[in-house]
């Protein structure tokens, strides 16, 4: 399953850099055959396996563990992964569509540029400061002008 992971890393990393096109292939190479429930023909999984259990060698419990259960590692990891890239996903569509992280439903979100964006041309349409016609609002007190 860790394949499945360094496929999506190694092809963005090989878009910038063409160093990581070889791992790219591998890890294509690899993913198509796990997904065809076939055993990887270069190892990338044993390479990775062996690479991150090396780290981990000052620490030997954790090496040991982690080189014993390291299908079910990635398999979470593969999990976690995807379930990341959904909420970013959710999140991303969210400040597209509302202007905010949590949609409809508004609240606290720390990452919002279409506030910020509106605020910085003086017209602040999302913010109610109960200006009459022909006032503007300043963003940063609330007040009108």
């Amino acid at each position: 399953m860790i394949c499945v992971v360094a496929l999506v890393v190694f092809a963005v990393l090989a878009i910038f850099s063409a160093s990581y096109r070889p791992l790219a292939k591998e890890a294509f190479d690899c993913t198509f055959r796990k997904l065809t429930f076939r055993k990887c023909k270069t190892n990338l999984d044993e390479r990775i396996r062996a690479k991150l259990t090396g780290k981990l060698i000052k620490l030997p419990k954790v090496a040991r563990f982690t080189y014993k259960h390291f299908q079910v590692l990635s398999v979470i990891f593969t999990i976690l992964f995807f379930v990341s890239l959904i909420y970013t996903g959710y999140g991303v569509y969210n400040i597209v569509r509302y202007g905010n992280c949590n949609g409809d439903d508004g609240g606290f979100c720390i990452f919002e540029p279409l506030s910020v964006g509106e605020c910085e041309t003086q017209d602040c349409t999302n913010v109610d400061c109960g200006c009459d016609a022909g006032e503007k609002c300043d963003c940063e007190t609330g007040t009108c002008k």
